[in-house]
């Protein structure tokens, strides 16, 4: 193993600090830009959702089929 305190240990290590230092800012970077897009998704679902609380209610319209006209003439029951 290498002795910790050699140079080149040194400069390995500190190679690995700068590379996480470079990734962890990019990843901060990432997840600022996925927090403010949460964000506004939950902002613009509490704002429709205030928007519909405030329509007018609707009215439902039920179709209802009507029974079937008989292909008798009127006044007759049977089939002769």
């Amino acid at each position: 193993m290498t002795d910790p305190r050699s140079p080149k240990f040194r400069a390995v290590s500190t190679e690995w600090l700068r590379r996480a230092d470079r990734v962890a800012a990019d990843l901060n970077i990432f997840l600022t830009v996925f927090a403010i897009g949460v964000a506004t998704l939950d902002v613009t679902c509490l704002f429709s959702q205030r928007i519909i609380d405030h329509l007018p209610p609707l009215t439902q319209v039920v179709s209802v089929q009507q029974p079937a006209a008989s292909p008798l003439p009127p006044g007759q029951s049977r089939l002769p």
